[in-house]
């Protein structure tokens, strides 16, 4: 169970990796490119110092990262690690053992402006140049309800063996519709993600909406644009919000055991 950094903005990610410990959650999702707020992280001697300072951390907390995003698909991709912006995003996804790195198409060429054929191509050259990093792309993020995005988003990474990034809603989403979307996208499903805004709000209500869920299937707390949802008083409500999405992982079986049957 992951949470991403945007979800605590403007706390940075050593601050969120200090957090994380005894809230229950044991992973993160960095934002380290395409996004102004985060450059000074990243960038520079401070980057350099950061980067040592949170896989030093990294090892002492025992967290991991599971995503690093992410890299914009407006254009070709040069194969360059220094000066591109995806290849910095590529390196440090690298360092940081992640597993996934998170990839969305540019507006406004996406993803109407664009053919399949193109995007295919670009989503490609992503593919190819992450592969030496051990990273796997993910387009991000592919709302649960709707098959047709789905479909064309299924279209565009398959043919490179990438994956993509299910989008949850838990106000609105069924279980019916999770399990129908987990189905079509199957071996292209790289993680789950849940806004924290809406799980807070949800409640109790969405006990069981991913009770089938694959349990390899890794499930993410997102942001909402870096709006910092949880960056006052954050651990009790980590806490909190950890145990929401736990019973949404809870099979009524074992819900009915825990309970007793009731």
């Amino acid at each position: 169970m992951v949470v991403h950094q945007s979800v605590v903005h403007p706390l940075g990610p050593l601050e969120l990796t200090e957090l994380l410990p005894g809230t229950g959650w044991d992973s993160l999702g960095l934002h380290v490119g395409a996004a102004e707020e985060v450059e000074h992280w990243w960038s520079g001697g401070t980057g350099e110092q950061n980067l040592a300072r949170l896989v030093d951390l990294l090892l002492q907390t025992r967290v991991t990262v599971l995503d690093v995003g992410r890299v914009l698909l407006d254009g070709p991709l040069p194969a360059d690690d220094v000066h591109a912006a995806h290849g910095r995003v590529l390196d440090l996804g690298a360092r940081f053992g992640a597993q996934f790195v998170t990839a969305r198409f540019g507006a406004p060429d996406s993803p109407a402006g664009r053919s399949i054929a193109e995007r295919v191509d670009l989503f490609g050259q992503l593919a190819d140049q992450a592969r030496p990093y051990r990273l796997r792309p993910l387009l991000a993020p592919v709302p649960a309800d709707r098959l047709d995005l789905l479909g064309d988003a299924l279209a565009v990474v398959a043919p490179s063996r990438g994956g993509l990034v299910l989008d949850v809603a838990a106000t609105s989403a069924t279980a019916d519709q999770v399990e129908e979307a987990v189905e079509l996208v199957w071996e292209h499903l790289g993680y789950v993600r849940l806004s924290a805004r809406l799980v807070e709000a949800a409640g109790d209500a969405a006990a069981g909406l991913l009770a089938t869920l694959p349990p390899h299937v890794p499930v993410a707390l997102g942001g909402d644009d870096s709006q910092g949802l949880l960056a006052e008083d954050p651990a009790p409500r980590l806490r909190r919000l950890h145990a929401l999405v736990d019973e949404m992982l809870e099979h009524p079986r074992a819900r009915a055991r825990r309970t007793g049957g009731s």
